[in-house]
């Protein structure tokens, strides 16, 4: 089997399984998601729904999460937990976007 031939099974599989799954994690851009799901880790789906309406405000798009003050983004963070590393990742994760991948999630 292929790459792509076992890549599409596996999606037919996970579908089958999970006919209605939705994702818990509020979000409406595909870098929103990635952000979230970092916060996710060592956390709940619930806390980050809590903490990311007022974050994806007051950075509405990943050049702001790019040229984020740290400090002030581990102050947002703070609640999920790991809040310095979460922060730094969620900086270099949007820089390295913007820089490698044109600010297009691969």
């Amino acid at each position: 089997m292929k790459k792509a031939e076992k890549i599409q099974f596996i999606i037919d599989s996970l579908n089958q399984l999970y006919p209605s799954a939705e994702c818990a994690l509020h979000y409406s851009k595909p870098y929103e998601l990635l952000i979230a799901t970092r916060l996710s880790a060592q956390c709940t789906d619930a806390r980050v729904n809590q903490i990311t309406p007022a974050l994806f405000a007051r950075y509405p798009s990943l050049e702001a999460f790019a040229e984020a003050d740290f400090d002030e983004l581990c102050e947002m963070v703070h609640s999920c937990g790991f809040f310095r590393g979460k922060a730094k990742s969620i900086i270099e994760m949007s820089r390295t976007i913007l820089e490698k991948f044109n600010g297009v999630v691969p």
